[in-house]
């Protein structure tokens, strides 16, 4: 089932507006982590960025000046790795039962610099059957990405041992593609026999891209561990999930965002 971004927008409002209300919340830790997620690329090869780019008729008029015979996608992985700075928050005197177990957690989130292939197209032959002599004409592109947004969400704890605990969540967090453009270069090769290789390449402008909106939903199954004083925690975490944009496919297989986090929490002294 794919969630929406107008029901993923509503549900971080809603957390965040929470975590202001009067002085009945109180901050329980501050945490900082790292998550890396697999997720299918978009826009994987010269003919499925156009959507992507801020001028795309410009973009799609150039591409058929091309002549190509050859077409080349990036089938990898695309590798997300995130950084979090967090608050987790509990509701002093909680009343319902709901709040006397779970936190309530909101916080800011950068990815590393995204940098991967983007495919190619490419013209390739015989420059002469007696000769033998075989050329390669490649236009191929890189992309570059980085996301800066917000993150909320709900975790509970069971007690394993005295400092080890079993913790649940539920995540959402949106963010906005704030670096994203694509390196052009065209890549020249002819082979001579008894010669060899002979390569050129070309670096041309970089293409724009939107600054599209991002949103993901996990649900983090980790163990946390106390120490030095049951004031600073280390958790290892996995996080199945789901991400979308109005970019990405249709289909759960597109939309899997499958994570591996760690984090660091410390709880201030006056905490309750």
């Amino acid at each position: 089932m794919i969630i929406s971004t107008t029901a993923i927008i509503a549900f971080l409002i809603s957390i965040l507006s929470a975590s202001v209300k009067a002085q009945k919340w109180e901050i329980e830790n501050y945490n900082v982590g790292y998550r890396i997620s697999e997720v299918d690329a978009v826009g994987n090869n010269p003919t499925t960025i156009a959507w992507l780019l801020k001028k795309p008729e410009a973009y799609q008029r150039y591409l058929n000046t091309i002549t190509y015979n050859s077409l080349f996608g990036n089938p990898e992985i695309l590798l997300y790795q995130t950084f979090y700075m967090n608050a987790e928050w509990h509701k002093k005197n909680a009343s319902s039962r709901f709040w006397k177990k779970y936190r309530l957690q909101t916080g800011l989130l950068l990815t590393q610099r995204i940098t991967q292939e983007a495919g190619a197209i490419g013209n390739e032959g015989y420059l002469s059957l007696l000769s033998r002599a075989y050329y390669i004409n490649m236009y191929a592109l890189t992309k570059n990405q980085q996301f800066f947004g917000a993150n909320a969400g709900l975790n509970r704890r069971f007690g394993i041992t005295k400092k080890l605990k079993f913790l649940i969540g539920l995540h959402a967090q949106g963010s906005i593609a704030v670096v994203h453009y694509y390196q052009q270069r065209l890549d020249s090769s002819t082979f001579t026999p008894g010669v060899g290789w002979n390569k050129k390449t070309t670096s041309l402008p970089d293409l724009k891209g939107k600054n599209f909106f991002q949103w993901q939903v996990m649900a983090p199954l980790g163990l946390e561990y106390a120490f030095l004083k049951n004031r600073f925690f280390f958790r290892y975490e996995l996080a199945p999930g789901v991400i979308g944009s109005r970019y990405r496919p249709k289909g759960f297989g597109s939309n899997e965002a499958h994570a591996a986090g760690i984090f660091i929490a410390y709880k201030p002294k006056t905490s309750g």
